[in-house]
């Protein structure tokens, strides 16, 4: 409020100041225009005077009286700086007398008069004879300038004085006391504190601005009140939602661990039952090859549904180790190839040579996210080929691995790129009923390729098949962090 205050000070003491040099430069103008009037008439009286004087003694060639009597005019006038009597002979002017030293005009200090010395004839017929030439001194004009210039600006400073004084009081009672009043106000009402009502203290316009701020102040504490009471209500519910969170994940996880164990245990009796009893007839090893992918896909439902609850509590936990990628990729193609037989389909898995090294990675995650998105592609491509790309980046940095899975098969409209990431998500309702599986798989691999420092893409065109892009470091260790919330999970 100080540096409001100052201004307007500023501003109005800068208005005095100004007005005061304008008064200042008026007056001195017009005493400078008087004084030289004054000495215009002077100088204008005494050399025509002393030209009067002169014509008898030019036309008698008394020169001597001439001098004697321009020295007694000059001593007379104490202004006179010279006197120079000239005579007009043969066409040519002639100094005949002279009074001091001659000084020009343009040397300064000195104003030039001159009078024609002429014999007036009868008619109209005039005579020159010679002139005179008076220089009046400037000295007394530019001290009496300078003795009103001082004056002047000792009044000017008085009164700009007195001016100040009794416009800061009115200022001061009038604008400033009431502009700081409402300026504390609104220092009050920034830091939070709404009580305290504002009145107006005068009935212009700073006493309407209080009104208003005292009905803003009104409004702000029903608004910062209700903001109160909703963050309370917000509060109380988000805890509540925290607490269900929680117990939910709980939930679900001790359910998952529950399905889990009993399903590997029919899978473990499925397998046996295929790999020793030779008395198993064909229709019955089919029967039994058949619950056995079925619980194997419901064992990597469960799975999936752990990992969710896992990253929602928080208490997802990677084993990282090193990992041959190369190999790795090399020994899941066999599964791979084996499934895409069964649909008709050509299987393709390029390695690039520099792939043939160690990465520290999550094995398990790393396996998982790659059956993930080759399982899908196989499942979502009718007819056509799969093909696994897995190269190293020169240019990128970190050093990353980036493995491409690229299907011939139905495709993704542009709008649902992202949304497939969601879990419990697929492109349609018709996606689910024809091909199965509840939209898991993605969003947990997807997630898991972000915790370990990647990401996964997609680029798909309806019809023309998909691209799906896995991006890992070489060295996740450097990318350990807290696990987001299934929230920002789904939101990212």
């Amino acid at each position: 409020m100080k540096k409001l205050s100052n201004k307007i000070r500023t501003g109005v003491l800068g208005s005095l100041v100004l007005t005061s040099i304008l008064t200042i430069v008026l007056v001195l103008k017009s005493e400078h225009q008087i004084l030289q009037e004054d000495l215009d008439h002077n100088g204008k009286t005494l050399s025509q005077t002393v030209a009067a004087v002169c014509l008898e003694s030019l036309l008698s060639n008394d020169f001597p009286y001439l001098e004697t009597y321009i020295e007694k005019a000059a001593r007379d006038n104490p202004h006179v700086s010279y006197i120079e009597v000239r005579q007009l002979a043969d066409g040519e002017r002639q100094l005949v007398a002279r009074y001091g030293e001659k000084t020009s005009k343009e040397d300064g200090g000195v104003e030039v008069f001159q009078a024609p010395v002429q014999l007036r004839e009868r008619g109209s017929r005039t005579e020159v004879l010679g002139d005179v030439e008076i220089g009046l001194s400037t000295e007394r004009l530019e001290k009496l300038l300078a003795t009103s210039t001082w004056q002047l600006l000792l009044g000017a400073a008085l009164t700009f004085a007195m001016l100040a004084l009794v416009l800061g009081k009115v200022l001061r009672h009038s604008v400033l006391d009431p502009v700081d009043d409402l300026a504390r106000h609104a220092t009050r009402i920034g830091s939070g504190d709404l009580e305290a009502p504002i009145e107006p203290t005068t009935n212009d316009e700073l006493g309407s601005l209080a009104l208003t701020m005292n009905e803003m102040r009104g409004n702000l504490k029903g608004s910062y009140e209700k903001i109160e009471r909703e963050i309370k209500e917000k509060t109380e519910a988000l805890l509540v939602a925290q607490q269900a969170d929680k117990v939910k994940s709980q939930f679900l996880a001790n359910m998952s661990h529950e399905i889990r164990t009993p399903i590997n245990g029919v899978l473990g009796c499925l397998e046996l039952a295929l790999d020793t009893d030779e008395t198993v007839i064909p229709q019955d090893a089919e029967l039994l090859d058949e619950a056995r992918n079925c619980a194997q896909s419901l064992l990597t439902l469960v799975d999936d549904i752990l990992d969710i609850a896992r990253i929602e509590s928080r208490s997802m936990a990677f084993e990282l180790g090193p990992l041959n990628p190369a190999t790795t990729l090399t020994r899941l193609e066999s599964r791979w190839r084996e499934k895409a037989k069964e649909k008709g389909l050509e299987l393709e898995l390029r390695l690039r040579p520099e792939l043939d090294t160690v990465m520290y990675t999550a094995p398990d995650e790393f396996q998982r996210m790659v059956n993930n998105l080759v399982d899908n592609a196989i499942k979502f491509t009718s007819e056509g080929s799969v093909r696994i790309e897995a190269s190293k980046p020169e240019s990128v940095e970190p050093s990353m691995i980036r493995i491409e899975i690229i299907d011939t098969g139905i495709g993704i409209p542009r709008e649902k790129n992202e949304e497939i990431f969601l879990p419990f998500t697929q492109t349609d309702s018709s996606s689910t009923r024809k091909y199965g599986g509840a939209g898991l798989g993605l969003s947990v691999s997807r997630q898991f390729a972000r915790l370990l420092g990647g990401d996964i893409n997609v680029a798909s065109q309806p019809g023309r098949g998909s691209t799906f892009t896995i991006k890992l470091p070489f060295d996740s260790r450097q990318y350990r962090q807290s696990l987001p919330l299934l929230q920002d999970i789904i939101s990212g």
